[in-house]
């Protein structure tokens, strides 16, 4: 990276930064510039005809009566008849306006994401016993235009985008809980990986760098819960099936395919996706108790593999490759208790009937299957009273262990730290997570420093750090890494 570059990058997160003041404008002088915005019972009351005065009214008016004018009277005005417009139509609005700015650190050091997001979101109550949710996006990444760098199927994927997110009814009647529509079920509690977090799909076409929020995919369905004191059930029918989502040749996060080291000609066919429909549904149950503040849960979830099998065969040196999705059990287990201001939890999650690609070439269709066992053990806690600290410690064991297995380890263990910490009464907030695969070994960094700049306006700072051994899952995006700016505004 030049220094030049780095001075524009530096200045422009520097602009990001500015903190919102007031606005107002006062006719000390009649050569002086005032925002044309007046209240006057002759002007009409709307406010966009109060915009469209015409300019020789207002200097003629200021001129006159030489006071000061203060804009925020108007926006509060505003602002009041926003909360009384939700009141008398009995649902409550609300939404972000988003931008992103990322860099890469490496060479070339071109921006890789120029990302403007609209969040938009209403929540209502038709009864005391019925409530609804709706929510959707929009989300436009100039820098597919403003590039050649990538194909035109990527820049068809990833460059625009408008979704509808969470929308269901939720209906309540003593101790059951109901919901139908298009929605998240959260099952784990792990900091920045998924463990026990396998119901919904997810987006992974920038790996795991956005919030969780909009890394999974809701789904449609129906979930309904039980609660009778310290007992909880859930049971979750999800036949609007999703799979995840990840990059495309040449995108920034695209996935390797399971190829030899040497250079190899390829096919690789569009993988078959099981139609929607009951016959397809998710259909899963979790149950979890409390007892003596231990809190035990167990779930099955009968799926699909998240990620299509990479069927393959070999024909005069070329591999083709046909990708299919194939139905698959996992069983799995959480905890969590407190003990002295620490709090303790773990997941584990069995795949009895996995799919593993193999570079055997000799193999016929490459894919060989076996169980394994993904699990978690973490702990969380906040010394004097500011530095909060999580840290985890993860395994996975692949029990019918082949040595064909491609960029799989019999054992792979794996570490996490987070450390966050408010400063000057939480105006500003560091934090760093760090993820280690110890068995490759490879590494993701995320340092950042949050800014709240007003109560609805949040400026970021940070990085997206990859590093490692190419062969592991973060040393792969090494070249990915990244400086990015992001600010928030919430309404």
């Amino acid at each position: 990276m030049n220094i030049p570059k780095i001075v524009l990058f530096i200045c422009v997160l520097c602009l990001f930064g500015l903190g919102w003041e007031k606005v107002y404008a006062q006719s000390s002088s009649l050569d002086d510039f005032v925002m044309p915005v007046v209240v006057d019972e002759k002007v009409p009351q709307t406010y966009i005809e109060k915009m469209l005065m015409r300019l020789e009214e207002f200097e003629k008016d200021l001129r006159l009566k030489e006071k000061y004018l203060i804009v925020e009277d108007h926006l509060a005005q505003l602002g009041q008849r926003y909360v009384d417009f939700q009141k008398m139509v009995g649902i409550e609005i609300h939404g972000s306006l988003q931008n992103q700015t990322a860099l890469q650190i490496y060479q070339p050091n071109r921006a890789n994401k120029i990302a403007n997001q609209f969040y938009l979101s209403g929540a209502g109550v038709v009864s005391p016993s019925i409530k609804y949710f709706v929510s959707g996006r929009f989300k436009y990444d100039s820098v597919y235009a403003n590039s050649d760098h990538y194909s035109d199927s990527v820049e068809s994927d990833q460059k625009a985008e408008l979704e509808l997110r969470d929308t269901y009814v939720d209906y309540s009647t003593g101790d059951w809980d109901f919901r139908l529509g298009k929605q998240q079920v959260v099952w784990g509690e792990a900091v920045g990986l998924f463990y026990a977090d396998v119901v919904n799909a997810r987006d992974l076409r920038e790996y795991i760098l956005p919030d969780f929020e909009f890394i999974r995919i809701p789904e449609w369905g129906l979930s309904s819960e039980y609660t009778k004191n310290d007992f909880h059930s859930q049971l979750v029918v999800l036949p609007g099936v999703e799979f995840d989502k990840t990059g495309l040749a040449t995108s920034n996060f695209a996935f390797p395919l399971p190829l030899p080291d040497s250079p190899t000609l390829l096919a690789l066919q569009d993988p078959k996706e099981p139609k929607y429909g009951f016959d397809n549904s998710k259909i899963g149950a979790r149950f979890s108790y409390l007892f003596n503040g231990l809190d035990l849960g167990a779930f099955y979830l009968r799926s699909w593999t998240s990620l299509p099998v990479m069927y393959r065969t070999i024909n005069a040196g070329v591999y083709n490759f046909n990708p299919d999705y194939q139905r698959q059990n996992i069983f799995g287990m959480t905890f969590s208790k407190e003990i002295n201001d620490y709090v303790c939890k773990g997941e584990a999650v069995y795949y009895p009937d996995a799919y593993f690609s193999v570079i055997d070439p000799t193999d016929l269709d490459g894919v060989k299957q076996s169980g394994y066992v993904d699990y978690l053990l973490g702990v969380d806690h906040t010394y004097f009273d500011r530095w909060d600290v999580n840290v985890q410690l993860t395994q996975r064991w692949i029990m019918d262990y082949d040595k064909t297995f491609w960029r799989q380890e019999e054992l792979t263990n794996g570490f996490s730290i987070r450390l966050s910490r408010p400063w000057l009464n939480r105006k500003f907030t560091t934090e760093i997570l760090a993820i280690a695969n110890l068995s490759t070994p490879d590494f993701l960094y995320r340092p950042k420093v949050v800014y709240n700049a007003a109560s609805n306006l949040q400026i970021t700072l940070g990085a997206d750090i990859f590093s490692g051994d190419s062969t592991g899952s973060f040393g792969y995006f090494r070249n990915q890494s990244r400086w990015y700016s992001e600010a928030t505004y919430k309404f």
